[in-house]
């Protein structure tokens, strides 16, 4: 267990030191201490934490901060650990202001819990089971962006000797998961800026204006949008999607066109601006979550 506690710790620090150095161009996101019933000890929500941060951390989409890093957000997030001011959004807003933060992340942990089993030759076993809930709050003023409620069991419960071995095993889903929340609620968008291969009058491979800066992986998807006027109105019509091929360099990475590519070709020869959007990523789909 201090093993396990010392590589939640290293990881934590590790994080602080990125987002301190790290000065792209990329939304500024500071994620708060994790409220939890007494039920629930510190040790593990720090653990289940820890793990969300991993998870987003390594989607390197945002710059993101662990409130424990500032001192003033420190104690003011320990403050609000307590049931009955964690409704208090607003309580460090100007500090956050100043800090340029974007958006806060705010963790609600519902249960952490084991349930005893038997294999068929009677070996006793342990299949973990968590819940939480992840917020996503504009810090300047407390307004909600989103919301999204995760269980891990069954399936995607870890399995252990003891109690606390299977709920450390399900942890590993929540960092799983931390990739189509990401892609939910920090989308990419950009734009096509070259169609590069055609066949048959379909676009076949694009170059889009996004790449290591702002977080593409290879095999990233996107949707592609057309923009159009309606009305006197510009709005956006879905025409097609896109799977990153290779990332090339900060600002640039090759797709493949996996749909519609006739009139994503149709539309660039038009001289329509062609927009693209980040999609969940993962082949689960949601399964986690």
């Amino acid at each position: 267990m201090k093993k396990f506690l010392l590589a939640v710790t290293l990881g934590i620090m590790a994080l602080c030191s990125y987002a301190q150095s790290n000065v792209e161009d990329k939304e500024k996101v500071y994620i708060d201490y994790f409220s939890h019933p007494k039920s629930i000890s510190n040790t593990m929500a720090e653990a289940l934490r820890s793990k969300v941060i991993e998870g987003i951390h390594e989607m390197n989409r945002v710059i993101l901060i662990d409130v424990a890093s500032d001192e003033a957000l420190k104690k003011e997030a320990l403050r609000r650990q307590e049931e009955s001011a964690m409704g208090d959004v607003t309580a460090r807003s100007e500090e956050m202001k100043t800090l340029g933060a974007k958006y806060l992340i705010q963790g609600q942990i519902t249960s952490m819990t084991a349930t005893k089993n038997k294999t068929d030759d009677g070996k006793i076993y342990y299949k973990g089971s968590v819940s939480y809930t992840l917020k996503v709050v504009n810090p300047s003023d407390g307004t909600l962006k989103g919301t999204q409620t995760f269980t891990h069991e069954g399936l995607t419960g870890g399995r252990g000797d003891t109690e606390e071995e299977a709920i450390i095993s399900t942890l590993d889903y929540v960092k799983i998961s931390m990739d189509d929340f990401v892609d939910e609620y920090f989308k990419m968008e950009g734009s096509i800026v070259q169609v590069e291969e055609v066949k048959k009058g379909k676009a076949k491979t694009v170059y889009i204006d996004l790449g290591k800066t702002k977080g593409v992986l290879k095999s990233q998807k996107f949707l592609v949008y057309a923009e159009i006027e309606i009305a006197g109105e510009v709005s956006r019509k879905e025409i097609g999607q896109l799977n990153v091929k290779e990332v090339l360099s900060a600002g640039r990475s090759l797709c493949n066109v996996t749909k519609g590519g006739e009139e994503i070709f149709q539309k660039s020869q038009e001289g329509v601006k062609l927009i693209v959007v980040s999609r969940k990523q993962t082949p689960f789909g949601g399964l986690f979550n």
